[in-house]
């Protein structure tokens, strides 16, 4: 979720049934060297708990290092091995790592993790090429300290369809051998649009509990309704992130992508349609979202577009 877990969307979660947030991946290199970089990607508040920072690394030391930093401000540190992006590769972070080459590295930066503060560690990782070497790494990450492990139930996709994959089914019964495989609390992450995903998700996989991301993105009311909210329940939501925006400033620009999410966007931003578009086309709420710059204008296209009886 980077750029898009800011401390405004966590807290809306957290008043709609989220029982544990992650902040956004962060650059362990940047969150230890950089104090201002510390300072704007962590921020948050004693509501905002439990709270799992969540870094990518490329080296044990930098990570143990940035854990140290942010621990007095969270409940778990995380380390990100989901990371499908085409650019993590140089060097290589995220789902980079799952290449069994880089499993020493990994398990290293576990361990470090692990002994860097009495916090949990906890692990992100998606399918590997068989459940087999799935098991083995989720085994791996927990000798080596991993206290909490979240699978993705897709691989890492070919760059051409990283927008794709998205709508590609999560391999829920791969999750659930994982979640056999290890003694350690496993959360699966794939296929939740709504409340009742989340029960078939656990009942299907048997995982201790259920991530979202983009899930929550579209429906902020995810782990409360057991439906899909209705037009009016997405604008009094989007109402209530835009309301606790003003007191968290994230910055127009995610405040732009929220409401665009909750406005059922599809495609990127620039050639963007919408589910909920009110009295516009698709091509005029975007021009309209793309030129509004502070929370009121965004207040104004909610009411027009989800709150409007017309």
């Amino acid at each position: 979720m980077v750029g898009a877990s800011d401390l405004a969307f966590r807290l809306l979660l957290r008043r709609h049934g989220a029982q544990l947030c992650y902040t956004e991946m962060l650059f362990a290199h940047r969150f230890l060297s950089d104090p201002s970089y510390r300072e704007a990607k962590l921020r948050t508040t004693p509501a905002d708990r439990p709270l799992v920072v969540q870094f990518c690394a490329t080296d044990a030391p930098t990570l143990a290092g940035a854990a140290r930093l942010a621990a007095p401000q969270c409940d778990a540190i995380d380390l990100n091995l989901g990371c499908p992006l085409p650019s993590a590769t140089q060097p290589p972070f995220g789902a980079a790592l799952l290449a069994r080459e880089h499993w020493p590295l990994v398990g290293a930066m576990v361990a470090a993790l692990a002994g860097a503060t009495p916090l949990p560690v906890f692990c992100k990782i998606r399918l590997l090429e068989s459940v087999e070497a799935t098991v083995e790494l989720a085994r791996l990450l927990e000798a080596r300290g991993c206290r909490v492990l979240c699978v993705h139930g897709r691989a890492v996709p070919p760059p051409r369809e990283h927008r794709a994959q998205r709508q590609w089914p999560a391999d829920l019964d791969a999750i659930a051998s994982v979640a056999r495989a290890v003694r350690i609390p496993v959360l699966s992450n794939g296929n939740t649009r709504c409340g009742r995903d989340v029960q078939l998700n656990v009942d299907r996989t048997g995982a201790a509990g259920v991530m979202s991301a983009e899930g929550l993105l579209q429906n902020p009311l995810l782990f409360e309704k057991l439906d899909e909210p209705s037009p009016r329940e997405l604008g009094e939501a989007a109402l209530e992130y835009l309301r606790l925006a003003a007191e968290w400033p994230p910055g127009m620009r995610v405040v732009r992508s929220h409401i665009m999410w909750m406005l059922g966007k599809s495609g990127s931003a620039a050639r963007a349609h919408f589910a909920h578009s009110g009295p516009f086309t698709s091509q005029q709420l975007r021009l309209a979202l793309l030129g509004a710059e502070s929370v009121a204008q965004f207040e104004e296209l909610v009411h027009l577009t989800l709150l409007s009886d017309g």
